[in-house]
């Protein structure tokens, strides 16, 4: 019964991460507020029925992808035991976490620029920000302890407030890498820069303003 049991847990799981990589795939080659239960429900190969025994609306599925894709950017900061460098040098491979995302997962940013255009006023429910909040915590919070680290060690000024900048941090690469990620080609087809180091520059401005000693030849074009 046991192992009976553990077998429909993970056709369960497997059934809600089909609908949701379905429901992705849908927003992304239209707007999301064109698109229905319905259409998600035909686009992931499942009923009506079936979908709304995973997902009570489409903000809810909506809600879980940004907050999976969230919880993936949260990852990048963590591919590698970091526990012995300095603040730092924590903070800018956290920074560097997102040329890694615009390299591997484009999707995954203009997926992000949907959700902030659509839900720019509000939230449709008390729940879902809440849950929403709790999943931007976690980055927000990496970003803060390898600031604070950087305090103590000596490797980042003491002159900033830590929840200040890494809010700063956080909002300036969001905006930066999403807009390279959705326009980055017409940008270089229009001023002739690269957007990839349009970010290179960003991230190595971010992580070099920090620091306590910064490297004078980060900024050197080869």
């Amino acid at each position: 019964m046991k192992k009976w049991e553990e077998e429909l847990d993970d056709l369960r799981i497997k059934r809600r991460d089909q609908i949701l990589e379905a429901a992705k795939e849908i927003f992304l080659k239209k707007d999301i507020a064109s698109i229905t239960m319905a259409h998600i429900a035909a686009h992931a190969g499942v009923t009506r029925v079936t979908l709304y025994n995973y997902f009570s609306s489409i903000h809810e599925i909506v809600f879980e992808i940004q907050i999976k894709i969230i919880n993936e950017i949260t990852g990048y900061s963590q591919t590698e035991d970091i526990s012995a460098k300095t603040g730092a040098d924590q903070l800018a491979l956290m920074i560097n976490g997102w040329l890694q995302l615009y390299h591997e997962h484009p999707d995954h940013l203009r997926f992000i620029a949907q959700f902030d255009h659509f839900y720019r006023d509000s939230f449709p429910s008390e729940e879902l920000r809440e849950r929403y909040k709790k999943s931007m915590e976690s980055y927000g919070g990496n970003l803060i302890a390898a600031i604070e680290k950087g305090m103590k060690d000596g490797s980042i000024l003491l002159t900033f407030d830590p929840a200040l900048l890494g809010s700063m941090i956080s909002h300036t690469l969001t905006s930066m890498v999403l807009r390279m990620a959705t326009r980055g080609h017409l940008i270089q087809k229009q001023f002739g820069l690269d957007p990839e180091q349009i970010l290179t520059y960003l991230m190595n401005f971010l992580s070099q303003f920090v620091r306590a000693e910064p490297d004078p030849f980060v900024f050197e074009v080869e």
